[in-house]
């Protein structure tokens, strides 16, 4: 019995001991969950002086000589606009400079910079007065063009800073109601973007930008009738080869320029034969650095609008990558000259990860399966018959292969 009572002694002071470890263990696990200054106590550091101010675009960028106090922690700048908006801008003891950047205005701006110690201990503020100049947004939207474009609305602007941007287009019912169609994100220095998808009714529209710091530019209003677009009828589509034009395979049985509108090509990015469909058009003959085209009567004449091209190979062999599409109205020279023909675009595929042949990265599956799509001129004349000309292709030639080619457009009715 007294040997029992032992064993149980002994439990109870283990779980006695455990018990203690646990809520050391607790409190512990309490205190580091609780951010506290390094150092308590002390006053607060000098403030900067020594102030210049450059004004730029949305802000303003502040030099300063900081405080030699080996307790300085950081240095703040703190911006509150009339809207109510608060910006906090922070530069460490090292770096006597602080970018103040996302003002929504260009109006005169104070700005409050304060020392800070590393037990949090703030100086009293130096008040200085920035005037920046017109934020990017205010700068883009002074430059915005719209105009019909085929099914849909067409967007023209210049963004000298190439600023991070969102301009967004909405339709306004007969209640004057906006309704968001969507946005189109953008960085590019010359923007040329079309809204698609739109009926080809007069409508009214708005648009309107917004930065990455949720600023809003004014809003643009105009009213616009989108102009009818449809894809052309590829049963239309007749092979037309021409003196000059490249040499085309006939000993394989996949291999056709009929094949470019037959409707088939690639679907499905793992497909493990990497082409999903195997029918395509190849050119043949000697390797060669000088251009080599094809030419397709559309059977039909049409004010174009767009074009998209799907490939064969993934990035790499004879598939085309940079190459031109030229059109001519009329029946063309029986010679194969270039006579009357007018170039209405020029292209070039690109690999988005940037990876070598036979390897894929993001975004790769996403540009191969949505094919190049390329845009028309409004002020393109109508257009009935079509060469393609290869640049280059993947592997450094002008031989070309892919494996279809729609176009869309007005088609031109006749008597």
């Amino acid at each position: 019995m007294k040997k029992f009572n032992y064993i149980i002694s002994v439990k109870r002071l283990a779980l006695w001991l455990c018990s203690i470890i646990m809520v050391g263990y607790i409190s512990s696990c309490g205190d580091t969950d609780t951010n506290y200054p390094l150092t308590s106590g002390g006053k607060a550091p000098d403030p900067v002086k020594d102030i210049k101010v450059e004004n730029t675009s949305g802000g303003a960028i502040l030099t300063f000589t900081p405080p030699a106090n080996p307790d300085l922690a950081y240095i703040q700048a703190t911006v509150e606009t009339p809207s109510g908006k608060k910006y906090e801008y922070k530069a460490s003891p090292y770096n006597a400079k602080i970018e103040i950047s996302g003002l929504g205005s260009a109006n005169p701006q104070e700005v409050h910079l304060y020392t800070v110690s590393r037990a949090e201990k703030r100086s009293e503020p130096v008040i200085v007065t920035i005037h920046p100049l017109d934020p990017p947004f205010i700068g883009v939207f002074k430059t915005l063009e719209l105009s019909a474009d085929f099914g849909g609305v067409n967007l023209k602007f210049n963004n000298i800073s190439t600023a991070e941007l969102g301009i967004t287009l909405c339709t306004i019912d007969q209640d004057k109601h906006l309704t968001e169609y969507d946005t189109h994100y953008t960085n590019t220095k010359e923007g040329d973007y079309t809204w698609r998808g739109l009926d080809p009714v007069e409508t009214n529209f708005a648009v309107f930008i917004r930065d990455r710091w949720d600023n809003f530019s004014d809003t643009l209003y105009t009213t616009l009738t989108p102009l009818y677009e449809e894809e052309l009828d590829k049963q239309k589509f007749r092979d037309l080869t021409l003196p000059g034009d490249a040499q085309i395979y006939t000993t394989e049985w996949n291999i056709a320029k009929i094949f470019l509108w037959d409707g088939g090509y690639g679907k499905d990015f793992s497909d493990p034969a990497c082409y999903g469909d195997w029918k395509n058009m190849s050119t043949t003959g000697l390797a060669s650095n000088d251009p080599l085209w094809i030419t397709i009567d559309l059977g039909q004449t049409a004010q174009l609008s767009h074009a998209r091209l799907n490939h064969y190979y993934m990035y790499k062999d004879k598939e085309i990558r940079r190459y031109e599409i030229w059109g001519c109205t009329n029946e063309p020279p029986a010679d194969g000259s270039w006579t009357n023909w007018y170039k209405m675009a020029e292209h070039e595929q690109i690999k988005p990860s940037g990876l070598p042949e036979n390897s894929y990265g993001p975004g790769d599956a996403e540009n191969w399966l949505a094919g190049d799509n390329i845009k028309f001129s409004k002020d393109l004349p109508p257009t009935r018959y079509i060469r393609i000309k290869c640049l280059e292709n993947w592997r450094g030639d002008t031989h070309m292969t892919f494996a279809e080619i729609t176009f869309f457009g007005s088609p031109i009715k006749t008597e």
